[in-house]
């Protein structure tokens, strides 16, 4: 029997199962790439390469820099991720899964804006240290459906259609 609303959690579980999950975002030139989300055992590399932009003198904690609220991509052992520009805020961080599209973050920052003019690197070959970092849509979807409450529903998990 098919649930008919299942929970973030739930979903979450399901579609960001690895240490390193396939995702896609399309740049502001209107082309797919993917990269890779760096989950649980990752995160400290992820979070040490944002604390090194944190520039002193500040009052800012690194925690209110790099909330948990923050999906972090790029800087993949095993792929060589393209990374997003200036210009890319905003965009969809996505997943396919049985021929079907899940947002679960959106495009917010990240370490080395490598588009820009004269630089030696690109989107597609950024330096090691280059990372992303993305809403986590799980981690806010309980503000959302607070405030958007019965507009905003979940579809059965995925694991069980």
């Amino acid at each position: 029997m098919k649930r008919v609303n299942s929970t973030c959690q739930e979903h979450r579980k399901a579609l960001l199962p690895h240490e390193e999950t396939a995702a896609f975002f399309i740049n502001k030139n209107d082309k797919i790439k993917q990269t890779h989300i760096q989950m649980e055992s990752q995160r400290p590399s992820c979070v040490e390469k944002a604390r090194q932009t944190l520039k002193d003198p500040t009052n800012v904690t690194l925690d209110e820099y790099i909330p948990d609220r923050f999906l972090c991509t790029g800087g993949s052992t095993a792929y060589k991720d393209p990374i997003t520009c200036k210009g890319d805020s905003g965009g969809s961080l996505y997943l396919q899964k049985r021929k079907r599209y899940f947002q679960v973050g959106v495009v917010s920052w990240g370490t080395i804006n490598v588009c820009a003019a004269g630089l030696r690197w690109t989107s597609d070959n950024p330096p090691p240290d280059a990372r992303d970092f993305h809403i986590d849509l799980f981690k806010i979807m309980p503000w959302l459906k607070q405030h958007l409450g019965q507009e905003i529903q979940f579809l059965p998990d995925v694991e069980h259609q």
